[in-house]
């Protein structure tokens, strides 16, 4: 009897809340530290490989993380490195998704810890061999299934308990500034989406 490979995801920096956005039968997650007693991860140190083997995983994600790696580090490119690194891991005809905040949008310069500001262009990069072999130690051949900015990609408001004297005013507040929110994000989108492929060997 032939047996079925069991689809692995890769959720890469997942801090507390792990992803599974292609419904795989297991989700590992890796970050520089744990966020949960209860939420299993595999830590590895800035500048490490991931410890799995080439085409170890069915899928890989990374949400709001690519603006965190540095291009000129004491372990040289950073982004550069990790994007191989999820390349390798990824098996041959395998998915990958990454979100992060959209150049020209004042989120992707705002935080103090966002250090890679990435174009729609960035991705010219990493796909094929257009840059030529190697280029700046770029490893990778996706093939492109999708470059857009992303309009609205989470909730804005959550569902907390709200006391009850302040419920009214927190309510409008809230209100407005979801309408707010949702109005600057269909004129300037608040992310970029890369939805890639390895290519089938």
């Amino acid at each position: 009897m032939l047996e079925v490979a069991k689809s692995v995801h890769l959720d890469f920096g997942c801090g507390g809340c792990p992803r599974n956005p292609f419904g795989a039968q297991e989700v590992i997650s890796i970050d520089l530290k744990s966020h949960s007693e209860n939420l299993p991860t595999h830590i590895v140190a800035r500048g490490d490989p991931i410890p799995f083997p080439d085409n170890f995983f069915t899928s890989v994600s990374t949400y709001d993380v690519l603006e965190h790696l540095s291009r000129d580090s004491i372990h040289g490119n950073e982004f550069v490195f990790i994007m191989n690194e999820l390349y390798r891991v990824l098996k041959p005809g395998g998915v990958a998704v990454h979100i992060f905040p959209a150049f020209p949008h004042t989120d992707a310069f705002s935080d103090p810890t966002h250090v890679n500001f990435i174009t729609s262009r960035t991705l010219d990069y990493f796909v094929g061999k257009r840059m030529g072999d190697s280029y700046a130690g770029i490893c990778t051949e996706f093939e492109v299934i999708m470059n857009k900015r992303l309009r609205v990609w989470k909730e804005w408001v959550d569902n907390a308990v709200i006391d009850d004297q302040l419920n009214d005013l927190l309510s409008w507040r809230r209100r407005l500034s979801l309408a707010r929110r949702t109005m600057l994000r269909l004129v300037f989108p608040q992310h970029r989406m890369w939805l890639l492929r390895k290519p089938s060997e």
